[in-house]
């Protein structure tokens, strides 16, 4: 086995996924082994709910991984999208005695000054310095500072925050579950799947990047290469997909059938006598009923969606590239047109995959639902090893908690697990063909698994949901 590899763990409210690759020297990507879980009954909105199939979880998936590669895994690069994360703006100003030469020192404080800034109910996950404005009355405008000469800096900083405790919630089962982080740091799912999706020059013109997920819609806006807003819509495609299950009475995976093969209504074509034949009771309920729980669902995440954009100050002329949109949600049939309809004179792509990357793998199937994405993201940005040695089952003892709880495997049709996402086909708990695994010694899996102690968390739910569900009558 190839002793140079990136190890990922994304999270998500539908699947919990895992893969470990290399990126080769003509930027395509080799994947030596992937797996994944189903979350939806222990994590929602990105938010850990049950912390004990969360770390056993995570072990599950370390040793699959590191089994099929015959190798220890060091840390993982681990990557988030949850309810509650989202941009704030920030300005730093330093005044000195007299003018003097802006060095790297001096940078480095501003950013140390600006993350003081943080409460104690959100962390700081990403600070980016927009702009530095130099002299009295800031006249001088730059991205670059180094080497300047002046008395007065003012520094704006976009800060992408979480909340505390989501956050200490997940650090702590990757504790438990004996899992060291990368960089010992937590990415955000929606700027990897953007590097991923959108080019570099795409993002420099400027553009809009949608991730519309199972639970949640993650928007992102671009300019000058650099992340200009950011915000997690705690509304999804199962949304819609609960609302149907709701207004109709019938079970999840019913309703998201009918969601899938009606997709977003054009009203114009639907018949007054058109009819739907449900599975219990022999009941019958109109098309055009379905039709407008689809719409007003569709339209409430959609004017979020709008709303954000116009949270960030820029509109369709500065940025020029358009709006590019993935995840299960995007994938609904007539997303397209809900989504021209509010975007008018918008340049509008609705993706599956990245059009640049080139995957090697033997496993033909591989990522057809999208749901590796951020994984590929992250081992295509980042160049740290995280082979920690020959792997053998016997080095393992402490790495898996010692009462595993599997998560159950619930119908979860309407979750579509892109990042968080859910509109394709549930996969099973794990993925791909089972490569052959080293034999084990009776009772060795037993053995690893004693002295475990369950621990109970609460996790703080974020305000903001309530104010997402009104903002539907304000838009």
């Amino acid at each position: 086995m190839d002793n140079n590899f990136i190890a990922a763990i994304v999270l998500g409210s539908s699947r919990l996924t895992g893969i470990v690759g290399s990126k080769e020297n003509d930027g395509s990507i080799t994947v030596k082994a992937h797996t994944s879980i189903n979350s939806s009954d222990f994590i929602s909105k990105g938010k850990i709910m049950n912390v004990d199939k969360m770390t056993s979880s995570l072990a599950n998936i370390k040793n699959t991984l590191e089994n099929k590669t015959e190798s220890r895994i060091k840390c993982f690069y681990v990557a988030i999208n949850c309810m509650g994360l989202r941009s704030v703006a920030n300005n730093v100003t330093m005044q000195m005695p007299s003018s003097e030469i802006v060095t790297e020192e001096l940078i480095a404080s501003i950013g140390v000054r600006n993350k003081e800034g943080r409460t104690a109910e959100r962390e700081i996950l990403e600070a980016i310095p927009l702009e530095y404005r130099l002299g009295s009355a800031g006249a001088q405008v730059t991205q670059d500072p180094k080497g300047a000469m002046t008395d007065r800096i003012e520094t704006r900083f976009l800060n992408v925050v979480c909340g505390t405790n989501t956050l200490e919630t997940i650090s702590n089962c990757f504790r438990r579950a004996n899992i060291d982080i990368a960089d010992g740091r937590l990415f955000i799912g929606a700027e990897m799947l953007a590097s991923l999706m959108t080019t570099e020059q795409e993002r420099s013109s400027g553009c809009v990047f949608v991730d519309m997920g199972s639970e949640t819609t993650t928007v992102a806006v671009y300019r000058g290469k650099l992340l200009r807003h950011l915000c997690v819509i705690p509304l999804g495609s199962s949304t819609i997909t609960h609302d149907i299950a709701n207004v109709f009475t019938v079970e999840n995976e019913e309703a998201e059938n009918l969601k899938v093969k009606h997709g977003y209504p054009n009203f114009e074509e639907i018949s007054e006598k058109e009819e739907i034949h449900l599975r219990d009771g022999g009941r019958v309920k109109k098309v055009a009923d379905l039709a407008e729980i689809i719409d007003a669902r569709v339209e409430e995440i959609i004017q979020n969606i709008k709303a954000q954009v116009e949270n960030s100050g820029y509109n369709h002329e500065n940025l020029v590239n358009g709006i590019f949109v993935c995840g299960g949600g995007a994938q609904l049939k007539g997303m397209d047109n809900a989504l021209k309809a509010h975007f008018k004179d918008w340049f509008i792509r609705i993706m599956k995959n990245s059009p640049r990357l080139k995957v090697n793998t033997s496993d033909i199937n591989f990522n057809e639902s999208g749901i590796y994405n951020i994984g590929l993201a992250l081992i295509d940005n980042n160049l740290t090893n995280c082979y920690g040695g020959p792997f053998s089952i016997f080095d393992s003892d402490n790495d898996t908690p010692t009462e595993e709880v599997k998560p159950t495997d619930t119908q979860n049709g309407d979750k579509n697990p892109e990042t968080d996402g859910g509109d394709t086909p549930k996969t099973p708990d794990v993925e791909e063909e089972k490569a052959p695994q080293k034999p084990k010694e009776p009772g060795a899996f037993k053995k690893f698994m004693n002295g475990f102690k369950k621990t109970l968390m609460s996790i703080v739910s974020e305000p903001t949901e309530e104010d997402y569900e009104n903002n539907k009558d304000k838009n």
